[in-house]
């Protein structure tokens, strides 16, 4: 970790792209659920990295870097509400702007990359069943669109489950959460 913050310290762009690559989705759906619109969440997203990317010598400390990513995430959509002077509820407004809401979008977008790390690391056929579960699709549909069995896909995601629990076994119960998603 230490190496790799030095990297980003010094600018190196292969370090830089791992920190893109690894923080990108999880901003992206952070921004979206205030801004409600994917592509404008996408800008919000990249124009932050650009401004990390500016100051990146400035940054000693991996949850300092991950702070900053998420606070002007925050501060940038916030900003471009009020600038198109949305629309919105006073209460709802109020609720966005809570530290309360914040910490929790944060927290929910940290568990989902943590879920999904660990998916990108099972084998493929096994990512393949689990992403196909997470888009909804049925046992029968994952093996048709797979050309393999119903008992093969069944066999893959109990072998997932298997995995995924002994790599999130230190946040169990956000696996619990997923594989109830998936398996219902």
């Amino acid at each position: 970790m230490e190496m790799f913050l030095r990297a980003l310290q010094k600018g190196d762009e292969k370090a830089f792209r791992l920190l893109f690559d690894e923080f990108y989705t999880a901003l992206c759906l952070f921004a979206e659920r205030f801004l409600k619109d994917r592509e404008a969440a996408e800008d919000v997203v990249q124009e932050v990295f650009l401004k990390y990317w500016d100051r990146h010598s400035d940054f000693d400390n991996y949850y300092k870097i991950k702070s900053f990513l998420y606070v002007v995430v925050r501060h940038t959509c916030l900003n471009q509400l009020r600038n198109k002077r949305v629309h919105v509820e006073i209460a709802e407004d109020v609720a966005i702007e809570s530290d309360d809401f914040f910490r929790e979008q944060v927290m929910e977008e940290e568990a989902y990359r943590m879920f999904y790390r660990s998916i990108e690391e099972l084998p493929q056929q096994m990512r393949s069943v689990i992403c196909y579960a997470l888009e909804g699709l049925k046992n029968s549909e994952i093996a048709k669109k797979m050309g393999v069995s119903d008992h093969a896909v069944h066999a893959y995601k109990k072998e997932a489950y298997k995995r995924l629990k002994i790599k999130m076994k230190n946040h169990y119960y956000l696996l619990q959460v997923f594989c109830y998603i998936l398996f219902v």
